[in-house]
This record gives C-alpha cells, sequence and structure tokens, in this order.
C-alpha cells in the first residue's frame, strides 16, 4: 500500500531546517536589537548631549591644554561611551590608545577632506573641533563595549540563541523520527526473539510518511507470519488427527486379528480402506507442500473451454454413479497463461467435490466465460468459471472459510479437507482469486477468476 507520492519524511526534514532557520534568525535579530539597545544607551546620550558644544567652548576660550584638562577632568561621559578627541594623525588628546580601526577610520577621513577644493568639505561621520590656530581635531564618541565587530554579550546571546533553536529541533526530531525507529527497531527484535504478537504502534502505523509506511508493512509482515505459524500449528494439529484415526482403527482390527490369529474378509477391507485413506491424506499433504510460492510451474497457453471439456468427460463416470448430470457452458477461445496440470487439478478438486454433495437427479453446472476485470492494477480481462450444485449448501458464516485447510462443514468425514485448500493456493499462483457463495438452488457456487491471456 502506498499512502503517499512523495518523499513525506524528506519534506518534513526540510521542514524542520526551515522552521530552525527562521527561528534563529528572527529570536537571534530580537537579541541582537536588545542587546545593543541595552548597550548604546550610554551612547547615544551621549551622542545627544551638548557635550560636543562644551568642548567646541572650552577649546575656543582655553585653547588645546584647557580642553585636555576639561576632558580629563570635567567632561561628563557615560561609563558605557568613550570621547576620543584626535589629531589629523589619529593620536588622542589625552595620549590614550585608540583602537587602530577608529584611528584608520579617522585618518582616512582627514586624507579624503585633503584631496578636494578648499572650499569644499565632504560630510564626515565624524563632528570636527577647529582651535583658533585653525587646527581640526576629530571629536569622536564610541561604545565602550562595542568594536566594529560586534560585542561579546551580542556574541553570546547570538550563541544562547543557536543552542536554544538546536535543542528545540533535536527534541522535535527525537520525538517524530527518533520514537519512532526507537519503536520499530523494538519491534523487530521482540519479533526476532520469538514474539509472534510484535507489533509497532497504529499511532506510528498511522502516519503519511516512509515510517509510517514501513511501520504498516512491518505489522502486515508480522500479521502474515503470526498467520503462518497460526495456520501451520493448526495443520499439524489437523494432521495428527487424521493419521491418528486411521491408526487406531488399524490398531483395533490388528489387536482383534492378533487374537484369532487371521483376518476375514471384512477386517482386510477395513485395514486397506485406512491404508488407502492415510496413503491419501499424505498425498494431498505434499501436493498442498509443493504449492508453496517457491514450487516451479510449467508455464504454456491453455485454452479453458477445452480443459474444462476434457474435465467433463472423464468425470462423467463419476457423474453417473452420484446419480447426477454434468452440463458444461463455455464460450470459447478462453485463452490462459498457466500451469495445465496444476490449474486441472484445482478444477477438478471442485468439480468432484460438487458431484458428492450433488443430490440424486441434480445437475452440475459448469460456466465458463471472458468478463472485463475491475482490477485496479490494470489488468483487462479475466476468465470466469463456476461450479454450482443443488447440494446442501454452507452456512454463510463459513463461507470464506471452507478454503482453509482442514476445514469441514458440519459432520462431513469425507475428503482430507485440503481439496478447496489446494485450489486456492493454485488460483493464487496464477494470480487469480476464489470466491465461494450460496448458489441459486441452495447449494455451493464457487467461482474462479483467472487472468486472461493478453497478447496486446
Amino acid at each position: 500500500m502506498n499512502r503517499f507520492r512523495y518523499p513525506a519524511l524528506y519534506v518534513r526534514m526540510a521542514v524542520y531546517i526551515g522552521a530552525a532557520l527562521t527561528a534563529f534568525v528572527l529570536i537571534g535579530a530580537l537579541v541582537f536589537a536588545s542587546v545593543a539597545s541595552w548597550e548604546l544607551t550610554g551612547y547615544l546620550e551621549a551622542r545627544n548631549s551638548e557635550i560636543g558644544d562644551e568642548a567646541a567652548r572650552i577649546l575656543k576660550s582655553e585653547g588645546r591644554e584647557g580642553l585636555r584638562h576639561w576632558l580629563r577632568t570635567e567632561a561628563t561621559i557615560p561609563d558605557d561611551a568613550t570621547l576620543y578627541i584626535m589629531d589629523s594623525a589619529g593620536d588622542d588628546m589625552l595620549g590614550r590608545p585608540v583602537p587602530g580601526a577608529y584611528k584608520d577610520f579617522v585618518v582616512a577621513s582627514a586624507e579624503a577632506a585633503l584631496q578636494h577644493e578648499d572650499n569644499f568639505r565632504p560630510v564626515r561621520v565624524t563632528p570636527e573641533l577647529v582651535a583658533p590656530d585653525g587646527t581640526v581635531y576629530s571629536f569622536l564618541v564610541v561604545p565602550s563595549n562595542i568594536t566594529l565587530f560586534g560585542s561579546i554579550a551580542t556574541a553570546l546571546g547570538l550563541i544562547a540563541v543557536a543552542l536554544l533553536v538546536i535543542a528545540s529541533i533535536a527534541w522535535l526530531i527525537a520525538g517524530r523520527i527518533g520514537r519512532p525507529i526507537g519503536e520499530l527497531q523494538q519491534a523487530v527484535r521482540n519479533l526476532a526473539a520469538g514474539d509472534i504478537n510484535a507489533r509497532v504502534p497504529e499511532s506510528i502505523a498511522r502516519r503519511n510518511d516512509e515510517l509510517g509506511q514501513l511501520a504498516d508493512d512491518f505489522n502486515g509482515m508480522a500479521e502474515h507470519l503470526n498467520t503462518l505459524i497460526q495456520g501451520r500449528e493448526r495443520l499439524m494439529r489437523e494432521l495428527s488427527h487424521e493419521l491418528r484415526s486411521p491408526l487406531t482403527r488399524l490398531q483395533a482390527a490388528l489387536a482383534l486379528a492378533a487374537a484369532r490369529n487371521r483376518l476375514n474378509e471384512d477386517e482386510q477391507r477395513r485395514v486397506d480402506h485406512e491404508i488407502a485413506q492415510m496413503n491419501k491424506v499424505i498425498g494431498e499433504i505434499l501436493r498442498y507442500s509443493a504449492l508453496d510460492s517457491s514450487a516451479r510451474m510449467n508455464i504454456r497457453l491453455v485454452r479453458v473451454d477445452r480443459l474444462l471439456r476434457e474435465l467433463i468427460d472423464l468425470e462423467e463416470l463419476e457423474a453417473q454413479s452420484a446419480k447426477c448430470t454434468l452440463h458444461l457452458k463455455a464460450e470459447r477461445n478462453l485463452e490462459v497463461v498457466c500451469d495445465k496440470d496444476m490449474l486441472n487439478s484445482a478444477f477438478e478438486n471442485i468439480l468432484r467435490n460438487a458431484i458428492r454433495y450433488a443430490p440424486a437427479g441434480s445437475t452440475v453446472e459448469v460456466d465458463a466465460c471472458r468478463e472485463e476485470s475491475g482490477d485496479p492494477e490494470g489488468r483487462h480481462a479475466d476468465i470466469r468459471v463456476t461450479f454450482s450444485d443443488s447440494g446442501p449448501g454452507v452456512p454463510s458464516e463459513q463461507l470464506e472459510r471452507i478454503f482453509e485447510p482442514y476445514v469441514r462443514v458440519g459432520n462431513d468425514s469425507n475428503g482430507t479437507g485440503l481439496g478447496l485448500a489446494i485450489v486456492k493456493r493454485v488460483v493464487e499462483r496464477h494470480g487469480g482469486r476464489v470466491h465461494a457463495d450460496r448458489s441459486k438452488g441452495g447449494g455451493l457456487s464457487v467461482t474462479v477468476w483467472i487472468p486472461a491471456a493478453d497478447f496486446a
């Protein structure tokens, strides 16, 4: 069963990864904005204050020394911001080391200004202070905890977000993928250990992805194995019963003969009958076992109408003994590709079963025709063969079970109980199907569908 047409598990993994990346970008941006806003508070406060105007007044009235003194002792600068007043060479007025990136930025700006006409000054990012003697200083306010490459707090925040997203996605994948795989693995181990009732939970088998399909296939396989094992055990029990009964009767007859030192004619016939019955049971078992999926088939083109006519002619004598008649209604040229001996054996079992239960004076009907197939796999047509009798029939609740080995209806003791089981296995080996129903006359109707030969 294929319940999906795309690799759903891979799509789900792609969705998980896409969701992780989206969550990381969104949460990371939020964390970055929050940390940056917190760290830039002092910097923005200094940039928006009148500290630049105050420095300009000091430089104008007190000169370079007065500005240096103000910068060292009186300037009101937030703790998380740093103020550099640098000359054109990028050296700080207080002699403090300036980060290389800021120093290079100021020097590059100064050199760029010299490349233009005297009456044109390009816009600069940093304000400028001009001394009375015309010396120009760069007025640079920078955040103390943030460099041009970011800050430690921002990096730690992004790392924390990444770990959180990874942990969340790992937990989700473990729950949606890892747990089902673990359940499937445990079910496989339990089945390998001999627990034929081991199954993957239905909550996993109902998933619409590859894991759900795998779990459903495993449950189907386990159910099939369970059916085979139970069938094998039932077959052994029935076989034991089928052989034990005639052996018991043989032992009784031989005990009587031993007491008299001879067998009379009736006892001899009884012994021969029981031995023949055991041979028949063993023969049917061998035939049934030989029809497994590994048995070799001699495939050829066969006309079903001819095969049925030959079978009717052969069974005519048995029908006369049962005081019933056989009637064949078959279309011409009903061709199938099959193992002729196998298919003939299946038809023979059904026909003999119908003759056995047909009442005296009744007719066993055999109808064969070609009909269009409703198979969704694209099979064009089937050859349908129906065997109908007017016997006692089969109760409705047992119709499907009559194709199981050793299933008998009522107190029937004739046959081996494997005839219809052999029919089902032969038909299924040929890709067909078989169905039993009550016929219009109250008896049993068995219908076989075999794929018609397709020469297209």
